[in-house]
């Protein structure tokens, strides 16, 4: 399903990269006050669920980005515009992404989907749960939903500024107008797999690969794609993406990506596949950047996207 859109905004928001950057560095958040909880996985390893609890029935799963975290400004608005509405937020941190390192080779990506159904048994104690992503959270999310063994109590979805198409958005991520973006990320992916290859001398990891690795090609090559038993990156990305799976998606799914989002490419605007599937709605606003969608110039007001999410999980919430 295809939807119109209403997203207009401030003037200084209208460029992508600023759209992008600014909420990510200047937006004024007040820091909530999560309660922690690990999760202790199958495989000896774990992960860290941040809660903030309005005593609800009904628990909403924020997933965030590469290299973020439930401190990230993103996270933390969405968090407190739950927290407005009631209901108990669960906020995800993946392996290695809680402050501290976790304890094995592997780690988390685009198409890791186990760590949450494990979160969704674990949390025994709600009626109902929705789920957030942004950005890779995001893919990981709709992945979720369409893989066929989604938790009954899982009513809807949201993917905000998502690369439904890994393979798509991890070519443009190597063009020079990301160039900025792609040394951020690349730089604190380096640091993680090259501390990984000192704690695992027998993981057969080539730090030099590493090092030299210049795209997120190179780097999933070099340690994403083995250490999480991918026979390459290009595997990695046909196995991972979301976009193959929206077709499955047999609960309320919400996708919203701007068309100036920088990081993506047009394969990552699935037009058709959420036409040809009544349980999928697809929004393409003209700005907003990646993660974006400010509604006012100093970003003291209550972010477009937020407020779209909190709608749309309404509509599935009794």
């Amino acid at each position: 399903m295809l939807e119109m859109v209403d997203y207009r905004p401030p003037f200084l928001h209208s460029n992508g990269h600023l759209a992008t950057i600014l909420p990510n560095k200047l937006r004024p958040t007040k820091r909530q006050n999560f309660k922690r909880r690990t999760i202790i996985t199958p495989d000896g390893d774990f992960f860290d669920v941040d809660i903030l609890s309005n005593k609800s029935s009904t628990a909403v799963v924020l997933l965030h980005g590469l290299e973020g975290n439930s401190t990230s400004k993103y996270i933390q608005g969405m968090a407190q515009a739950i927290q407005v509405n009631g209901f108990d937020t669960l906020c995800m941190n993946f392996r290695g992404c809680s402050g501290r390192p976790n304890s094995t080779f592997q780690s988390y990506h685009s198409g890791k989907t186990d760590d949450l159904a494990l979160l969704m048994s674990e949390f025994q104690n709600y009626e109902s749960i929705h789920l957030i992503g942004f950005s890779l959270g995001g893919n990981v999310a709709l992945k979720y939903m369409g893989e066929g063994n989604t938790d009954p109590r899982v009513k809807s979805c949201v993917a905000i500024s998502t690369p439904v198409d890994l393979a798509g958005s991890s070519s443009v991520l190597s063009t020079t107008e990301n160039a900025l973006y792609l040394s951020r990320f690349l730089r604190q992916l380096k640091s993680k797999a090259l501390d990984k290859g000192k704690r695992f001398p027998k993981s057969g990891i080539n730090p030099h690969q590493i090092k030299s690795a210049r795209t997120f090609h190179d780097f999933d090559d070099a340690y994403t794609a083995p250490a999480h038993g991918f026979d390459s990156a290009g595997d990695y990305y046909q196995k991972s993406s979301s976009k193959q799976f929206l077709k499955s998606i047999q609960k309320p799914a919400l996708i919203i990506n701007a068309l100036n989002d920088s990081f993506l490419s047009d394969s990552c605007y699935p037009y058709d596949d959420c036409d040809q599937n009544a349980f999928t709605t697809l929004l393409t606003p003209e700005f907003g950047g990646h993660v974006g969608f400010a509604s006012d110039t100093l970003m003291r007001k209550q972010f477009w996207h937020e407020q779209k999410a909190i709608d749309f999980i309404a509509n599935f919430t009794t």
